[in-house]
């Protein structure tokens, strides 16, 4: 699938889930994770599956398998906060990547306990982002 239908159907599947209040997806939790873009300075909501993690959000940035970082994680990166919406609470968020040595225990739990990233990673050539959401202190 090219990259522009790939994201307008990605858009209308985040509208759907959205609007319908999904909650859970393929057995896992949903947050909405809501960034501004970094070129257009519009704010996009994206659910997310996630591992919970003390005050933090462990999500991945698999783009449903497409072989591009997402948006909101290029969004993260650049320095944008963003904001986490669950069980009704909405939280302002950071978020870095986890690398070297603290990343694989993490991609196991998340592959054992959320969701089957190792098979979006086995389609790709970039290795897919593991992104901690730390909430923004005041």
């Amino acid at each position: 699938m090219q990259r522009a239908a790939f994201v307008r159907v990605n858009r209308a599947m985040n509208a759907v889930v959205r609007r319908l209040g999904l909650r859970r997806f393929r057995g896992a939790d949903l947050l909405m994770l809501t960034t501004t873009g970094r070129r257009t300075g519009q704010r996009r909501t994206t659910p997310l599956t996630y591992l919970r993690r003390d005050s933090d959000w462990v999500v991945v940035a698999s783009n449903g398998g497409a072989d591009w970082e997402p948006g909101w994680w290029l969004n993260l990166r650049a320095g944008h906060p963003g904001t986490v919406e669950v069980d009704g609470r909405a939280v302002e968020v950071r978020g870095s990547e986890v690398v070297g040595a603290e990343r694989e225990p993490l991609w196991r739990e998340l592959n054992d306990r959320v969701f089957d990233y190792d098979g979006y990673q086995s389609k790709v050539s970039r290795q897919i982002a593991v992104v901690v959401l730390t909430p923004v202190t005041a």
